[in-house]
């Protein structure tokens, strides 16, 4: 199938909108270049709801104009012209869709569909318009084909399980695998009538027993085959969980254990106390050694013998101590003198001499209050001048253990703030939970393994009856004369249904590896792997249908984390575009915002890649992704239109688009031109220049 022309009337912002895709075998790329919100998701939406039906849109979808008012009822008509490639050549058919609508209903009607093949000699109405349309383009096949950016990842990103569930669903549609399918059915229900037929004509209970084993096998063997791979999906679903289970883990580990993060700060802060006192105390005697008679001894050590000196001189000379007055106080108070005369105050000698002690006592206190102190200080010095000085030794082992307990003080402080911010970060942090759901998982991740294995081993056994089964009916068969007819159409129809379940698993294995391996080969060319030197080495889709990338040393890698968005969005793009060429259908590859997320290099090979690998590529590319790929769009581009949305006047477009209608305006600008419609107020490209519509 290949799209020629589209037309819009009502369907949300495209209201008379008409779209010409490029058909030309060289220039095999349309480009629709439309900023935000200007109508990409809408028209992928409405190409779509034309050629699908109303299953291509979410049942709460409303396709008529947002200028319908409330209650209103809207039309919505698309119009489609395409052609196929038929045995006996070109066909070109014209396909109208459409519904009215009320603005506002809950619940959308079911459109109607006209389908007409367009002929030299006018135009022919086909029957049947579904089952028409389903050849042309099969629904399954349309989110391969009709998709965008972000939609294109869920081949990559999700649960394990729909992962593969779409990545296998994409490829047997594409190979037309469920025909097969269909064939096998048809084969295997045949051989039931043979049977029963031959069951009647014979009439032997040997031959109806084993007829009756052979159609329990034959329901069984399905059976088994859907419990297996109902058991495959639920050890893809479960591993993803216990690998994101083990992951969260792992961080949970590496923010900390919140029991033992507690228990830690609560021994840490039981040292800092202890430290604490211990530091108090150093600092105790450290101020005590800088107050007492030690410290007075280190400091002034040399002045003190020298004074210690001096005094020790007045002691020898008998000025100290001080002693004059209280002795002639103590002589008063007796008779006679030392020297043995007479004091007696009645005596006139003693009275005289009595008189000159008294004036001597007057004269000795002028210089008794400074002999006094030179005594005292004489006698309280002798400590300061004599023994062995050790304060410097002292003051050293306290000065060291007051700076090392510091240290420990400071250190323990340091951790105590550490530890404080980790039980805050973790305050929600449960490691044991974590551990538990992740060894929940491993223990549900194990059952099922086993029950898998059981179901493997059993549908092996019953295809090993089967087999004897069969040939048990073949043998009583050709026993009877009856039965030899029967026999031979038996082993026709059986050889038949080996064949294509022969075909069938060839096709599955060698379809999937052909498709892995071209995905590999665009992939690698988008984001320019070396085989030596880049940090992503190759991709491949495994048998159980997961795609899957390999880094350097061969270590694998998890697309949906591991890969950054360009790369991610460069590996389903070349999965899509894979299965369209493997396959060898020939359709239109549409999808919008291919390349978000790109810049550079990847951008450009991207482009290159989707131009050379699609038989029709449709790019609804915004001016940002455009950017720097303009001279690859000259190249590739057949058809080239602008969409513009007039509510963007006036802060992004540069002039008044003459309309506040609820639709987009298009425009024949190409991809580096605008007109006074689609010119905004910031250039598009650097090539940016002015046309006219």
């Amino acid at each position: 199938m290949r799209l020629i022309k589209a037309r819009f009337d009502g369907f949300r912002l495209l209201d008379g909108a008409e779209f010409n895709f490029s058909t030309d075998r060289e220039k095999n790329v349309t480009v629709i270049r439309a900023a935000n919100e200007s109508g990409k998701t809408t028209l992928l939406s409405a190409l779509q709801w034309a050629l699908f039906g109303d299953e291509a849109l979410p049942g709460s979808y409303t396709t008529i104009s947002m200028d319908i008012p409330e209650g209103k009822v809207g039309t919505t008509t698309a119009e489609i012209t395409y052609e196929v490639e038929t045995a006996k050549g070109t066909r070109r058919y014209r396909l109208v869709r459409s519904l009215s609508d009320r603005a506002g209903s809950a619940n959308r009607p079911k459109s109607t569909v006209e389908l007409e093949e367009i002929k030299t000699t006018g135009s022919d109405s086909v029957p049947n318009v579904e089952s028409y349309l389903g050849q042309h383009m099969p629904a399954d096949l349309r989110e391969v084909f009709f998709t965008d950016g972000d939609r294109a990842l869920s081949f990559i990103e999700g649960r394990r399980a729909d992962q593969q569930k779409r990545v296998r669903r994409a490829i047997e549609q594409l190979m037309g695998l469920p025909l097969l399918d269909l064939a096998l059915d048809h084969v295997k229900k045949a051989e039931r009538e043979i049977r029963a037929k031959a069951d009647r004509v014979a009439g032997d209970d040997k031959l109806t027993e084993v007829r009756a084993q052979l159609e329990a096998l034959d329901e069984a063997i399905p059976d088994t085959e859907t419990k297996l791979a109902t058991a495959a999906e639920e050890i893809a679903n479960l591993g993803d969980l216990y690998s994101r289970a083990d992951r969260a883990l792992q961080d949970a580990l590496k923010r900390g254990n919140k029991e033992e993060v507690a228990a830690d700060l609560a021994k840490i802060e039981k040292q800092l106390a202890a430290s604490e006192a211990r530091k108090r105390a150093a600092d105790a005697e450290q101020a005590c050694l800088l107050s007492g008679l030690e410290f007075a001894k280190e400091m002034m050590g040399p002045k003190l013998k020298a004074a210690g000196k001096i005094l020790e001189d007045l002691r020898k000379k008998g000025q100290i101590p001080n002693s004059t007055v209280p002795v002639l106080e103590d002589r008063l108070t007796h008779a006679e003198c030392i020297c043995g005369e007479t004091l007696d105050s009645n005596d006139t000698d003693g009275a005289r001499r009595r008189a000159h002690i008294l004036h001597l006592i007057e004269d000795s206190r002028a210089t008794d209050a400074l002999k006094a102190r030179i005594s005292t200080l004489y006698y309280e010095s002798r400590d300061l001048t004599n023994g062995k000085v050790g304060w410097k030794d002292k003051y050293v082992k306290a000065y060291s253990a007051r700076s090392s307990e510091q240290e420990t003080y400071e250190d323990l402080g340091r951790q105590t703030a550490e530890l404080e911010v980790r039980l805050d970060k973790i305050k929600d942090n449960n490691v044991q939970s974590a551990r538990e759901m992740r060894d929940t998982y491993l223990q549900q991740l194990s059952s099922k393994r086993e029950q898998s294995t059981r179901l493997d081993v059993t549908l092996r056994n019953l295809r090993q009856q089967r087999g004897e089964q069969s040939k048990a009916m073949e043998t009583l068969l050709a026993r009877e004369s009856k039965g030899k007819r029967f026999a031979a159409e038996l082993a026709a129809a059986g050889d038949l249904r080996k064949i294509v379940e022969q075909t069938l698993v060839t096709m599955k294995t060698r379809e999937v590896d052909a498709v892995s391996r071209r995905m590999n080969e665009l992939f690698v060319q988008m984001i320019g792997a070396d085989p030596d030197r880049a940090m992503i080495r190759r991709a491949a889709i495994t048998p159980d249908f997961n795609i899957i990338v390999y880094g350097r040393n061969e270590r694998l890698l998890d697309p949906s984390q591991d890969l950054n968005g360009a790369s991610r969005r460069a590996l389903t793009i070349a999965f899509i575009l894979a299965l369209t060429q493997v396959s060898g259908v020939d359709a239109p590859n549409v999808i919008d915002t291919p390349l978000g997320m790109m810049t550079g290099y990847v951008k450009r090979e991207v482009v290159k890649v989707a131009a050379a690998s699609s038989s029709q590529l449709i790019l609804l590319l915004t001016p940002d992704e455009i950017n720097g790929c303009e001279d690859i769009l000259d190249a590739v581009a057949g058809e080239i239109v602008t969409m513009t949305n007039p509510a963007h006047y006036p802060v992004m477009l540069k002039h008044d688009p003459g309309t506040t209608d609820a639709r987009v305006i298009v425009c024949k600008c190409d991809h580096v031109s605008s007109c006074e419609s689609c010119e905004r107020t910031v250039p598009t490209t650097a090539r940016s220049s002015q046309a006219t519509a």
